[in-house]
């Protein structure tokens, strides 16, 4: 779930509940609305600046679209990459990409070739590249690549893997792998977010959240945010932050609550007990809360209280 920078909307999109479409929720009247973007088997939504948001449709590799959006008109798509076959493809305005992030992945069926591979959109152009390091160390079947992040002040890219604890740092001008991050050993889908008001990179680890030091990467601090039974582990859902990071939510699926944490020291200084499974969670200023449940994709709200 992503949030309007101005706190007026809130737009997802559960792959099992929506498809291809943009679930919208408008904070102020609390309406929600299903809007129909495209015919793609799933969308990934990335936050850029200034109001903007990409969507990334997935179909089943033969095509790939990324079309750019403003919060203010969500279901209005201001340009649009289309990667098929050797075409790739940018149409609409061309300046907008400027306010989008520059990398994104997907899973594409090329001629002569068909794995995941490195999107990137600059000065209009788009180009693609697929990772040499990405070999049969990897079970291609259970492990996809999930996300990549650009480092902020470089060219470098850090790539998520399904299932794996050690994101890889990626050179993309010398398409080489040059490092890997050491996570919590969790074995989850990582969640990369390099904070705007402090020098962080923030990552989950299936139950437990890493506040990792940019350049050496070294883990500053980190927190187990969801108890099992002695012997199974259940994981965490999504974390976000307050538009002046002043707390972080972090939904919990097999809790039925969100959690408040302090950023400073990751201790849980609020929650709030919501019920049902929480999977996606966005946060206000004002501290309330707003969940999709993990199967069902209903909305969920309450605000967050003094732990």
């Amino acid at each position: 779930m992503i949030r309007d920078p101005q706190e007026h909307s809130l737009i997802s999109s559960l792959g099992w509940v929506d498809g291809g479409s943009l679930w919208c929720f408008e904070i102020d009247s609390g309406q929600q609305h299903k809007l129909e973007i495209g015919n793609a088997k799933y969308l990934t939504l990335h936050v850029g600046t200034g109001g903007m948001f990409a969507a990334v449709h997935h179909f089943e590799g033969e095509r790939l679209e990324i079309t750019a959006h403003n919060f203010t008109q969500p279901e209005v798509v201001l340009a649009r990459c289309i990667i098929a076959g050797e075409s790739r493809h940018i149409e609409g305005d061309v300046n907008v990409w400027k306010r989008l992030p520059q990398n994104y992945v997907a899973y594409l069926k090329q001629p002569g070739w068909s794995d995941f591979a490195l999107i990137q959109i600059a000065d209009a152009k788009a180009s693609l590249q697929t990772f040499e390091w990405y070999d049969d160390k990897y079970d291609k079947g259970y492990q996809g690549i999930i996300a990549a992040t650009g480092v902020p002040g470089s060219h470098l890219v850090v790539v998520s893997v399904q299932r794996d604890s050690k994101p890889v740092i990626y050179d993309p001008h010398t398409r080489k792998k040059v490092g890997e991050i050491l996570l919590a050993g969790g074995h989850g889908n990582p969640t990369l977010y390099f904070r705007r008001k402090a020098p962080e990179l923030w990552a989950d680890d299936y139950d437990t959240l890493m506040v990792l030091e940019p350049d050496s990467w070294r883990t500053m601090r980190k927190a187990r945010l969801q108890v099992a039974a002695s012997g199974t582990a259940q994981f965490i859902g999504q974390f976000a932050f307050d538009a002046d990071e002043q707390v972080c939510a972090v939904a919990r699926p097999f809790s039925g609550d969100v959690l408040g944490l302090n950023p400073k020291t990751l201790q849980i200084s609020h929650s709030v007990k919501l019920g049902e499974q929480p999977l996606e969670v966005a946060v206000l200023r004002d501290l309330r809360v707003f969940v999709r449940d993990w199967k069902s994709g209903q909305l969920s709200k309450g605000a967050l209280h003094r732990a």
